[in-house]
């Protein structure tokens, strides 16, 4: 084979790739929230949250005309140590043995992070995303508020997680919310009259996913809308995204801040950012989104991952106490403990102060969000995971299952010990 067509079959291969990569950092067809179902937000085709405008849409929502309440970063960057080498890891799932370049593909991942303290071991961007993409957090941004509500209680804003919800917002003394306490709600154990139930129209997650994206009704409005249930609070586990929302409701109330100034004061700044965060929601709607809204960088979701490894500091900037941590990330009453592999095989993971808890005995504890967002903190191995990823579904459970074993695999083999 001649040169000539060697140049021109090594030019094809490199066109074609460069058009794949271009295309594949392209949204599928560009979303117009006018057009969308409100209702159907988490699983009708046409939607950002779905395959496969998610591709893209997860690290450009901005681009989407929310409104974007700014979480500014500070002067000081929290130093990482860039990554040294490769790493590589192989893993055995339901009865296969998988790589790591497996693992990105099967969960449809657009970013991973791994950290052994403040050294990057792995960082990897997909589907178009760099160094600088915001992404969205879905219910990651739970776990950051619960730091919120800590640094509130520290502060002595709030009395304690014992006081009712509505000594703060008396508004809702004639909802489902008047006889529920502060901790309650961070247990998700409110029991409220509200569904989780995505594909559901007319269930709670289908309304406030509409509140969202149209302003309407308010937020404030939506949370009082809400009626008791036959369940009494403090009794049963049941994630019910209304209470996050009511939790950041709360938090600009006792601190007279928007959610995104007391953000940037009390953690962003303090951790070291590398750049502006943001919350979204509609330009209609008043309140801010505190239950699912929070965007940033894979590597300052991964310093919240640091501070909360390292007990409430980083860098020696305080953030919520020691104390907070523990309580936030330990489980304290039966219907919210971690449990043992059940008939499917799988364990059940437990729930604390809007972090989910695997069973195990490592202490590691999880910021987790629908399709495929995490942050897993292991601190008897100094191991921090951030994980974003645009899964087909909201909830899938085999692909949830197959990253609890990947990440404990990866903080095994950090640190053997």
């Amino acid at each position: 084979m001649n040169r000539s067509r060697i140049r021109f079959i090594c030019t094809t291969i490199v066109l074609t790739l460069s058009a794949s990569i271009v295309a594949l950092a392209q949204p599928a067809g560009k979303i117009d929230i006018s057009k969308m179902n409100p209702t159907g937000l988490l699983v009708d085709k046409y939607s950002y949250m779905v395959q496969p405008y998610n591709f893209y849409y997860f690290h450009h929502i901005r681009e989407l005309g929310f409104r974007t309440d700014i979480v500014k970063r500070g002067d000081h960057v929290y130093s990482l140590k860039e990554p040294k080498g490769s790493f590589s890891v192989a893993y055995k799932f339901e009865g296969k043995d998988y790589s790591f370049d497996d693992y990105l593909r099967r969960e449809d991942v657009t970013g991973f992070l791994v950290l052994h303290d403040n050294q990057i071991l792995v960082e990897r961007y997909l589907h178009g995303a760099n160094r600088d993409s915001r992404f969205v957090s879905q219910s990651v941004a739970k776990s950051i508020l619960s730091i919120l509500v800590g640094a509130a209680v520290d502060e002595g804003k709030i009395r304690g997680v014992n006081d009712p919800i509505v000594r703060y917002l008396p508004y809702l003394s004639q909802s489902g919310y008047r006889d529920v306490t502060i901790k309650e709600a961070l247990q998700m154990s409110t029991n409220v009259d509200y569904s989780e139930d995505y594909r559901n129209p007319k269930s709670g997650a289908a309304l406030i996913g509409a509140a969202l994206i149209t302003g309407r009704p308010t937020f404030t409005d939506f949370a009082a809308s809400i009626g008791p249930s036959a369940t009494k609070p403090g009794t049963a586990f049941q994630y019910q995204s209304v209470n996050s929302q009511v939790l950041g409701l709360l938090l600009e109330r006792v601190t007279g801040e928007r959610l995104n100034v007391w953000a940037e004061d009390q953690l962003w700044k303090k951790i070291g950012a590398q750049r502006d965060a943001f919350f979204y929601e509609s330009t209609k709607q008043p309140d801010t989104c505190a239950f699912a809204c929070f965007n940033a960088t894979l590597r300052d979701y991964g310093r919240v991952g640091l501070m909360m490894l390292n007990k409430g500091q980083l860098g020696g900037d305080r953030v919520v106490s020691e104390s907070w941590v523990h309580d936030s990330t330990t489980p304290d009453a039966p219907y919210l403990m971690p449990k043992p592999p059940g008939a499917n095989g799988q364990p059940t993971t437990g729930y604390a102060y809007q972090w989910w808890v695997p069973y195990g005995t490592e202490g590691v504890f999880e910021a987790e969000g629908i399709f495929g967002q995490m942050i897993y903190v292991n601190p008897a191995r100094h191991v921090v995971i951030v994980q974003t990823s645009a899964w087909p579904g909201a909830v899938v459970d085999r692909l949830d299952f197959e990253s609890a074993v990947l990440m404990d695999k990866i903080a095994r083999q950090i640190s053997p010990n």
